[in-house]
């Protein structure tokens, strides 16, 4: 008895620490549990979120080809179907995308190129597997348009800055948000597509005539996808025949 009650403080001692190491222990494998499922958890998070991603990007691009798809049925010429792969636009004397289509695939200089929202630009130099878009809003871009509401026609040029302008007669009727299309009289794109909208008009000093800046309807910074028409251009195939294949590089350089 004398010893039992000697040895019960030691004994006790050692059970609450015997008892407190097994729980220590239990807790650290419960918690190391709960680590590992949820990092087990976040991994399945992250693969699901790059699957919703991925699965919005392919919604994203079927809805963009559907609407090029609608396009192409309005149009009795062949058309390409190109992928942005490149941006010139620092280039200050002819920004320009690049697109994956080139001479192999039948593409010229001066072939329209139209997306899903609008008229993009033309076709301003090819490569065997490349071809460089000149946008519209290029200084050096002219298009022949008319204004869907009143029918006037004028020719469009581009001045920057994701920009056009349109100059017309001071008494013509022009609001602001009025749509200018193509008038398909001049040169290789078909009539009726939108090219942009209007966003402010100003007047000439010399009291004759208007200026009217246009907003494309194309956003170029969130352009993937393109048409091009097959059609070639008859103005440039007459110089080309006359200047020789090399004059638009000769000219770009």
């Amino acid at each position: 008895m004398v010893g039992q009650e000697i040895l019960y403080p030691f004994e006790y001692v050692w059970h609450e620490f015997s008892s407190g190491v097994s729980l220590a222990w239990r807790e650290y494998f419960a918690l190391s549990g709960a680590a590992q499922e949820n990092e087990a958890l976040k991994r399945k998070l992250t693969q699901l979120e790059v699957r919703v991603m991925d699965r919005e990007q392919w919604m994203s691009e079927a809805l963009r080809l559907r609407q090029l798809l609608r396009i192409s049925q309005r149009l009795e010429d062949p058309l390409l179907v190109g992928e942005i792969v490149g941006n010139h636009k620092h280039l200050l004397s002819f920004p320009t995308l690049r697109v994956d289509r080139g001479t192999t695939d039948g593409v010229q200089p001066g072939m329209p190129v139209i997306g899903e929202k609008g008229v993009v630009g033309q076709v301003i130099r090819t490569g065997l597997h490349f071809s460089d878009i000149q946008m519209i809003e290029d200084h050096n871009f002219y298009l022949d348009v008319l204004v869907e509401r009143t029918r006037i026609r004028g020719v469009l040029h581009g001045i920057g800055n994701g920009m056009c302008r349109l100059q017309v007669h001071r008494h013509a009727d022009l609001r602001i948000g009025d749509t200018v299309v193509t008038s398909g009289l001049v040169g290789t794109f078909p009539k009726g597509f939108p090219i942009g909208s209007v966003m402010k008009i100003s007047y000439e000093t010399d009291e004759i005539s208007q200026v009217i800046t246009i907003t494309p309807t194309v956003d170029f910074r969130q352009l993937e996808e393109v048409m091009i028409l097959l059609r070639p251009s008859s103005v440039l195939e007459t110089i080309r025949e006359t200047a020789g294949p090399s004059w638009m590089e000769n000219i770009l350089q």
